[in-house]
């Protein structure tokens, strides 16, 4: 009498290994996306409608409301900004960011605007902030 042979049968392959690595991908980048620097962050742009909001204050120049300049925490004058940037070669050829205050007298962001062409830069973005719609 032929005996039936049990076939072996294989165990499900365990995905909980992965599931784990992959929500402890998600909780790192989450992470890492929101520490970015902004040194905007003590002025109050003005309200307007972006075209690309990704791009940042990082390396841009601060105008507050009295009309002062800073470049990250140092107060500085434009043209100095421009030769620590183009020394330090954060420039890359890209467009001149500037964060004016809300508040600041456009007089005053005129004054600022003019010294940058003065300077031979015409390529200036000013970066604003969405207002809510």
């Amino acid at each position: 009498m032929r005996m039936k042979m049990q076939q072996r049968r294989e165990p499900p392959e365990n995905t909980i290994p992965l599931i784990n690595v992959v929500f402890l991908m998600l909780i790192f980048f989450l992470f890492a996306g929101s520490i970015a620097k902004d040194d905007a962050r003590k002025i109050e742009p003005p309200l307007n409608i972006l075209e690309d909001e990704t791009i940042r204050s990082t390396g841009a120049l601060i105008l507050t409301p009295d009309g002062k300049t800073f470049y990250g925490e140092d107060e500085t004058s434009v043209t100095d900004w421009l030769e620590r940037k183009e020394a330090a070669e954060e420039d890359e050829g890209g467009p001149l960011k500037v964060a004016a205050d809300g508040t600041l007298k456009a007089n005053e962001l005129e004054k600022i605007l003019a010294e940058l062409k003065a300077a031979g830069r015409s390529d200036i973005v000013l970066i604003t902030r969405r207002g809510a719609q």
